[in-house]
């Protein structure tokens, strides 16, 4: 996330795309890796996430994607991406070449970005910053933003045998459309959140390119579900979740070790995000070999 501008008038000009075209991405992942360099943190978008951009968009999250692409004299020097997944809020992370800071880059395209969220009929979004990013925080400051909560990005450091099997009983299978409904129960039930808001979620999961949900169930039963999108080398673990009457059964942790041992065996570099505030969840990544790499910041900005 830039620092906040200096100058009235920002230099070069702002572009918005629904999908990136192919020719962008190396541009794209140079930027990224030019400002991981220099901020020493992973800025939000990284490569994995920008390849997967140029992806054609599942119509369920049409409206909470866009991406916007900031030139001078026709180089890439700043970027910012919206995204949702069927429901909830809207997410927006950003990021500029260190040479091209604290001239209004930055505003311009998150402000594009909260612009393109507020037309598409949601009050809010989110503003992702690094937690050491001074000029992220403050832009986010100019904004108004309040912090909705954080999420610590764990990377796995210890990798656990891939050789146990989903273990405790439990049967595992590929979800399918035909799966959301349950998918949104244990969701609903798991997070709390609405239900229909967890099946709109699921829904988008289900179809995205590159992810895939897998669902466990005992003695008949779905009792949980984990998701995992990889890129390359890379995967990210995300709507882990255990019907809480199923809880306190060890399904979680087999689950999880037999997940993170496999996409470890397979050579990948394996991620996961907690809420700074779930420490039951934080202690269970530990156990199975995840490390915490650096907390990100969820600002709420109104986009009217």
């Amino acid at each position: 996330m830039p620092s906040s501008d200096a100058q009235r008038t920002p230099p070069g000009e702002i572009t918005q795309r629904r999908i990136l075209d192919p020719g962008l991405i190396g541009p794209l992942v140079a930027l990224v890796e030019a400002a991981t360099t220099a901020d020493g943190t992973d800025p939000g978008p990284n490569a994995s996430f920008i390849n997967g951009r140029a992806l054609p968009v599942p119509p369920e999250i049409a409206a909470q994607t866009a991406d916007f692409v900031w030139r001078v004299d026709g180089r890439v020097v700043g970027y910012a991406a919206t995204y949702g997944f069927g429901g909830g809020d809207t997410e927006i992370v950003a990021v500029v070449h260190p040479a091209f800071r604290r001239r209004g880059i930055g505003l311009g395209l998150v402000r594009a970005a909260i612009d393109f969220v507020h037309r598409g009929g949601f009050a809010r979004a989110l503003v992702v910053v690094p937690r050491t990013s001074e000029g992220g925080q403050a832009l986010a400051r100019r904004l108004g933003a309040t912090i909705s909560h954080s999420e610590a990005a764990m990377t796995l450091q210890e990798a656990p045998p891939d050789t146990l099997g989903p273990g405790a009983g439990l049967d595992v299978r590929a979800a399918t459309l035909a799966d959301v409904p349950t998918l949104g129960e244990i969701g609903a039930a798991a997070f709390g959140s609405p239900v229909d808001e967890a099946m709109a979620i699921s829904r988008s999961s289900v179809l995205a390119t590159g992810r895939t949900i897998q669902v466990f169930s005992y003695e008949g039963t779905d009792v949980a579900m984990i998701s995992v999108a990889s890129e390359g080398t890379e995967a990210s673990i995300a709507g882990f979740a255990v019907r809480p009457e199923w809880q306190g059964r060890g399904f979680g942790r087999a689950i999880l070790r037999w997940v993170a041992g496999r996409l470890a065996a397979t050579g990948h570099a394996v991620t996961i995000e907690v809420d700074v505030t779930n420490a039951r969840a934080a202690n269970l990544y530990l156990e199975t070999g995840f490390r915490e790499d650096r907390i990100y910041d969820y600002l709420a900005v109104a986009t009217g």
